[in-house]
């Protein structure tokens, strides 16, 4: 993905000259000539533009360009501005993880919920900047190491992060004293999307271990998400070297599973991670109290604003369309066709979600839900991400729609096994995930795989490619959530035994907001003290100020 973006981009999209486009022509305008020269492929020559533009390419007809933008240049500016753009919207989708989760617990743990979210962000880019993108996506160590298939080992803080820039590729940073430079691994750009997928993959968990979590176990399971454990699955897909990767690059050393997984948005990188965690971590920290009755049956807990879960969902919907269109990672050579088919793709995967969850709900509970929907909708968004690219949008719509029935009845399933997941957040991640994965196997077209992934990746098992690329990405589906479980059990498992993981029964009764943060997030207070700790002082005041009665 990113790593490759600048370095190997071989997705054989072509552009070629329509059959009118090759009828000469009277000549153009220099400056109607050179906004052609824009839209036009940077693989035509000046001959062949000459040749079609100008009648007969006369000698010396060519008007004079130096004064415009090379198309070089141009695509540059453009392509890295797709790309800051794209994360800005995945950023966004932040703020719907955080009204959905604050609307769906109640009123004493919403300010809680809505702290986790923002310091997902915050504490998040400190410890991506640190060492997870390091881990995620660099190469051999300092010393000159070898590269490896399981993670990477440079980029830490950003040390030694420049190195020579060749002039003529138009990513130079600045020239410094020795030369041009640039960033040696990525664009900074590129650094900014991978860390709002990195945001958005942690953020998962805090729904799933909602109103009885201690922000202490926050903190820590946070930092290990964060840091460790999602940028190696990142690393084995995403880079350049990894093991699981499409977009391997050549002479890299290593075992390497040959074409590599199917994950153009991250249906396993980023929602099976953060789903598999989810499960793992609400089984450990148990049910809340009063979650289940004594003979074991779910005792309903309703949100406290149903208007906050709808806000929320439509936007991280919104900002899904920086999350699986901007994995094109740019708009130059053609990807900007892709882009647009990649936005059409999740707008009918959200649309199948939502009619199969909705439909789903009346048969089951007799009437129709806020929750639910939105669910289907995530569910549906989910599923889609890792066939988005390759998939055409009929299929999409289909994947969709089975993702909202996948979701529906995997939440279903996880209450009958007393595991509570306030969000549903197991369901809509690892469900639909694993399930996106295996779509990414099933619905890749021919000509949809050799635009996304080049001619060598095999295409779907639904158009004649056989079962290759779908047992790769069902052994991706795999390993993901053997690693990720397996390291939530250790991280959640020793947090347990240590004790500091949940919270007291006193301070679930009384809610995190008050036991935690001073005050509760609604002030209901006629003088707007709103602060329990004051209230409590004044109260006292009161009382030996009065004395006894």
């Amino acid at each position: 993905r990113i790593y490759t973006c600048y370095k190997k981009r071989e997705r054989p999209i072509a552009h070629s000259l329509s059959a009118e486009q090759s009828t000469p022509r009277a000549p153009l305008h220099p400056s109607r000539k050179a906004t052609l020269l824009f839209l036009l492929s940077r693989n035509a020559s000046m001959d062949a533009m000459n040749d079609t533009m100008l009648p007969g390419g006369l000698p010396g007809a060519a008007p004079d360009l130096s004064g415009y933008v090379k198309y070089t240049d141009f695509a540059t500016v453009v392509d890295h501005l797709w790309l800051l753009l794209s994360a800005f919207l995945v950023f966004i989708m932040q703020a719907g993880f955080a009204m959905l989760e604050v609307g769906t617990v109640r009123t004493k743990n919403a300010k809680n919920l809505m702290i986790k979210n923002i310091m997902d962000l915050a504490a998040g880019a400190f410890v991506w900047w640190a060492f997870g993108f390091a881990f995620a996506y660099g190469g051999g160590d300092y010393s000159g190491g070898q590269p490896n298939g399981f993670i990477g080992a440079n980029g830490f803080f950003f040390i030694k992060g420049y190195g020579p820039c060749d002039p003529e590729a138009n990513t130079c940073l600045y020239v410094a004293p020795e030369g041009p430079i640039e960033p040696k691994i990525m664009p900074f750009a590129g650094w900014l999307f991978q860390w709002a997928f990195a945001a958005t993959a942690t953020t998962i968990v805090s729904g799933a271990v909602a109103e009885r979590c201690s922000f202490l176990g926050y903190v820590i399971y946070a930092t290990f998400i964060t840091g460790f454990i999602y940028p190696v699955v990142v690393h084995w897909i995403w880079s350049g070297y990894g093991w699981l990767s499409a977009f391997r690059e050549d002479g890299a050393p290593g075992v390497w599973i040959k074409s590599g997984v199917v994950d153009f948005a991250g249906s396993g990188v980023v929602h099976l991670v953060g789903g598999s965690i989810s499960l793992v971590a609400a089984a450990i920290l148990g049910p809340r109290i009063g979650r289940f009755d004594a003979t074991g049956k779910l005792v309903p807990i309703q949100p406290h604003n149903s208007a906050f879960i709808g806000l929320g969902t439509l936007l991280l919907w919104f900002g899904w369309y920086g999350f699986n269109p901007g994995s094109t990672l740019m708009l130059s050579d053609g990807y900007v066709l892709m882009a647009e088919k990649v936005a059409v793709g999740t707008t009918l995967a959200a649309s199948g979600g939502a009619i199969a969850a909705i439909c789903m709900c009346f048969v089951k509970d007799g009437y129709l839900d806020l929750p639910p929907l939105c669910n289907g909708i995530l569910g549906g968004l989910v599923g889609v991400c890792s066939a988005v690219a390759v998939a055409e949008p009929w299929a999409c719509w289909v994947i969709g729609f089975m993702s909202g029935c996948v979701e529906f009845w995997f939440a279903v399933g996880v209450q009958k096994l007393k595991i509570d997941d306030p969000l549903d957040a197991s369901a809509v991640h690892m469900g639909c995930g694993f399930f996106g994965l295996f779509c990414g196997g099933l619905f890749g077209s021919k000509i949809n795989t050799a635009a996304a992934y080049g001619d060598a990746q095999p295409c779907g098992a639904f158009y004649g490619c056989g079962g290759q690329q779908l047992g790769v990405n069902i052994l991706g589906g795999v390993m993901i959530m053997a690693w990720c479980m397996g390291m939530a059990s250790i991280v959640f498992g020793a947090m347990k035994l240590a004790g500091i993981l949940r919270i007291t029964s006193e301070q679930e009764h009384k809610g995190l907001d008050v036991s935690y943060h001073g005050s509760a997030a609604y002030d209901d207070t006629i003088d707007g003290s709103g602060s329990a700790k004051y209230r409590n002082k004044v109260k006292e005041a009161t009382i030996l100020e009065e004395g006894p009665e």
